[in-house]
């Protein structure tokens, strides 16, 4: 019998449980049994199938203030670190991550197994299952002394202007005068990020950068922190998990109905 885990019930593990459940394929959730915050405003800039519409649910508008290396200094530290900066301009299919997340987790929440993964018990998963499929970030997952590069941010909701309650904008900040780096208006929510001295009531994380952990080779890592790397979008989740189930064990010739 052919079976996968999915390590993670975020968002990036839950679209990886519906990409192993649209394969035809069971999808087994092995984590604390949480349903995760998300901080800020965000959005999805990839459709999926089922979850959600086929055409967008808004176009966004990215604006650019300031220069790339100043852009770059404020996040990274170093004005020479590459970004996306040249993407950050234009207009941009988006759709709700919450909605998105929302349906996902009324999908899949009664299949996941309520328990903690850790580097002591990866070698079992990957004894009992034929695919194992991870999510976690990369550093829970290390039993070696490797290097984790990131920077740090913080998130702050803010009160969203009445004026702009319908609008869905994204503003890249490169001016040095300012403390914050990208401010938004996404489904609604209103709020600013930056990476150096959080306001009170912020959120505070880990911008993952790059990474040197070859621990357990045959686990298949999705989503950037799983990844430990720059660059990737919470839908690349979906669609890594769909090929990567096609090029080991294949589609059932049955698919689930959702």
């Amino acid at each position: 019998m052919n079976k996968i885990a999915v390590l993670g019930c975020g968002p990036a593990g839950l679209l990886v449980a519906h990409a192993v459940a649209r394969a035809g394929w069971e999808p087994h959730i092995i984590s604390l049994k949480v349903k995760s915050d998300i901080p800020g405003s965000q959005h999805l800039q990839g459709f999926v199938p089922d979850i959600t519409p086929e055409y967008p649910d808004n176009a966004v508008e990215f604006i650019r203030i300031g220069t790339a290396a100043g852009y770059a200094q404020k996040v990274y530290g170093d004005a020479n670190h590459p970004t996306g900066w040249p993407n950050y301009s234009g207009v941009h299919k988006s759709w709700s991550v919450f909605s998105a997340y929302d349906k996902l987790w009324v999908l899949y929440k009664d299949l996941v197994e309520d328990w903690c993964v850790t580097s002591e018990n990866v070698h079992d998963l990957l004894n009992e299952y034929t695919v194992v499929l991870s999510t976690l970030p990369m550093p829970n997952l290390c039993f070696k002394e490797h290097d984790f590069e990131s920077v740090p941010f913080w998130i702050k909701t803010l009160p969203t202007p009445p004026v702009d309650a319908d609008r869905e904008i994204v503003v890249f900040n490169g001016l040095p005068m300012d403390q914050w780096y990208r401010w938004s208006i996404l489904g609604g929510r209103c709020s600013v990020e930056g990476s150096w001295s959080p306001p009170v009531g912020a959120f505070e994380g880990k911008k993952a950068i790059s990474n040197n952990c070859d621990c357990f080779p045959g686990l298949h890592r999705l989503g950037r922190w799983a990844k430990w790397q720059h660059g990737v979008l919470l839908h690349h989740a979906f669609s890594e998990a769909t090929t990567i189930i096609h090029h080991t064990i294949g589609p059932k010739k049955v698919t689930v109905q959702l």
